[in-house]
């Protein structure tokens, strides 16, 4: 019965496993694009679901980020985390759960309305109406634009100074004064 001493050893390094997260815009307006932000390991591949449900990849920087921005979004959208690999050897990888839901506000509305004929030396009322308490812009004779704000129902009227000649009140833009701060030109 021989035997021997034997010298030698196997060193098992484990590897940790790579995590992700995800963060970004969740209130933008109509027409706007949202900016969404990938944080966690290193270089890691990260896949994630889009607007349409479909599966898409964008891989960390060395610091750890990744920056998208999202298509122009008229619609709500949930942007979902789904996993993230490590890219290494070996290429670990697990499931991440996290998600932005982006809500797209619509963009604020406006009309103006009056009277179209009245007798020289009198005056009329101008009526706005549109999104409750938004700002609109306006201008009389193409003067410095004026400013006046909707009430909760949406309406706002102006008395006209007395008039002795033609005049034209013209819609400029409205801006729902919220956040964010939706707008846009009315013509």
């Amino acid at each position: 019965n021989c035997s021997a001493t034997l010298v030698g050893s196997v060193t098992i390094t484990v590897q940790a496993l790579p995590t992700a997260t995800i963060s970004g815009t969740t209130t933008i307006c109509s027409g706007d694009t949202a900016t969404i932000t990938f944080t966690g390991t290193a270089n890691a591949t990260v896949t994630y679901t889009d607007c349409l449900g479909s599966n898409q990849t964008i891989t960390l920087d060395a610091a750890g980020t990744a920056t998208l921005i999202t298509p122009v979004l008229t619609a709500n959208c949930t942007y979902d985390l789904v996993r993230v690999d490590s890219n290494g050897t070996p290429n670990c990888g697990q499931t991440q759960a996290g998600s932005v839901a982006i809500t797209v506000q619509a963009l604020p509305v406006a009309s103006i309305s009056g009277t179209a004929t009245i007798c020289s030396g009198t005056t009329t009322n101008i009526t706005f109406t549109g999104t409750p308490n938004a700002t609109v812009t306006y201008n009389v004779n193409a003067n410095p634009d004026e400013f006046i704000i909707l009430d909760a129902a949406g309406t706002a009227t102006l008395t006209t100074p007395i008039l002795t000649a033609d005049s034209t009140y013209t819609l400029v833009s409205v801006a729902s004064n919220g956040t964010p701060n939706c707008s846009q030109t009315v013509l």
